[in-house]
């Protein structure tokens, strides 16, 4: 029995010693380095005080992520502009990248990193993943999967639009 106990201890610990960081509304999101699929390098650093970032976790087997498209493509059409910067983070190759880009129509800038990565520096495990980055740097809105396949494009807008105009004004009223 006490050794038992003892295992079950040690296994605790090293589980949580080793667990990822868990995002959440309210939290700042990690300063990274990203560099897209075009060679382009993104500092989440840069965009503080600066942008409004929306972050899509993704990967193209992924059939909740392919229901989200069309409302992601729409929110992206209503709001790309300097202020707004749409990025989609997937561990998916180069490769498959290009052909979800060519079937889907996506203007995010793409960045390809490590599952591993993903999940340690932003605790995405379950795909989709949205996150809406207000301009201090701290999540404003995250949105993990889809209620329906049925109502996806629906949920993305009705989630994201209004947070990214309230932060849109932020913006414009700090210049």
């Amino acid at each position: 029995m006490k050794r038992f106990f003892l295992s079950v201890v040690v296994f605790t610990i090293i589980v949580v010693s080793t667990t990822a960081q868990v995002l959440s509304e309210g939290s700042t999101f990690p300063e990274v380095m990203f560099k897209t699929i075009d060679g382009e390098l993104l500092k989440t650093e840069n965009f503080k005080g600066k942008k409004v970032v929306f972050y899509n976790f993704y990967f193209a087997l992924c059939q909740p992520c392919i229901a989200q498209k069309d409302g992601l493509n729409e929110l992206y059409e209503m709001f790309a502009c300097d202020d707004v910067l749409f990025i989609s983070v997937t561990f998916d190759r180069n490769e498959s990248i290009r052909q979800f880009q060519a079937t889907y129509g996506m203007g995010f800038k793409i960045t390809s990193i490590g599952s591993s990565e993903i999940e340690r520096h932003f605790g995405v495990s379950m795909y989709p993943v949205n996150f809406l980055v207000g301009i201090d740097g701290t999540i404003v809105k995250k949105k993990m999967g889809i209620q329906s396949f049925d109502t996806a494009k629906q949920e993305v807008l009705a989630e994201f639009s209004p947070a990214i105009q309230s932060e849109l004004q932020k913006l414009k009223s700090e210049k």
